[in-house]
């Protein structure tokens, strides 16, 4: 996040929030050390009035939300003097949905950065036409797995968007697209739907089977920017030939705090 704040910030004023907690000097699980995060003047941020408080920065408080958390009560706030900053965010998509709305329509805010977290797909969907950025880990152990799944999130990220105005109704299916759902998909359906890929729990040779029997629209977009890769005693060359060989056709980043 904070390398993408100090691009955006060359063009305009980012507003960034959390859906964890992010900012803090040592992760409050492991107690590994956090890098910190800088807010600048005329940066929009989502966090609690006590960590605002606690901020060596000066904020403009613009509207507090009905939305509490063990960290203190949710806001939105402008910076008037730099400073860092530790973020707090919603406890559930609805209220980041709400947030992110305010964000857009009320304050007018062009670019937002939300920082994920770890194996949590479904914000994504909180946000229409969201885009995003997925941080792959891997180490010896698991180079087979991280590849099946990059190449599940391609094909999930590649179905067309269900256009309502078309004539053939696709068959919905509502929720989790599971091994279970399949099985009662009618025969000689030709045309299924889901909500986004965010709804795939599959794995990626059972979602290409599917795909080469049916066509897949999706109901809303999420789009794919990228891969950013963290290797942990891999070289970044062997795992980027191999994600080559794939033919995947979404790039892939290094970790920029790689060493």
């Amino acid at each position: 996040m904070n390398v993408a704040l100090n691009q955006i910030r060359k063009v305009e004023a980012p507003a960034f929030a959390t859906i964890g907690v992010d900012g803090e000097g040592n992760d409050l699980i492991d107690g590994r050390a956090k890098p910190l995060i800088t807010t600048l003047p005329g940066d929009y941020l989502v966090t609690t009035r006590p960590l605002l408080d606690k901020s060596n920065g000066l904020f403009e408080l613009l509207k507090v939300f009905p939305y509490k958390t063990v960290l203190g009560q949710l806001v939105v706030a402008k910076t008037l003097r730099g400073g860092t900053i530790e973020l707090v965010g919603p406890e559930n998509n609805a209220q980041l949905s709400d947030i992110i709305d305010f964000l857009k329509n009320e304050i007018k805010c062009q670019t937002i950065v939300i920082d994920g977290a770890a194996n949590r797909l479904t914000p994504v969907s909180a946000i229409s036409e969201a885009g995003f950025f997925y941080v792959q880990y891997v180490d010896k152990r698991n180079m087979n797995k991280a590849l099946e799944n990059l190449k599940l999130l391609c094909l999930s990220a590649s179905f067309p968007i269900y256009d309502k105005s078309q004539k053939e109704t696709p068959y919905k299916i509502d929720g989790a697209l599971t091994a279970n759902k399949i099985s009662t998909i009618p025969d000689k359906t030709k045309t299924i739907s889901i909500n986004n890929l965010t709804s795939v729990f599959l794995p990626f040779k059972q979602l290409k089977a599917l795909s080469q029997k049916h066509n897949i629209l999706a109901e809303n977009n999420c789009k794919l920017n990228a891969f950013v890769l963290v290797t942990k005693d891999v070289e970044k060359l062997t795992f980027r030939k191999l994600y080559e060989q794939c033919n995947l056709n979404i790039e892939l980043i290094d970790n920029p705090y790689g060493h």
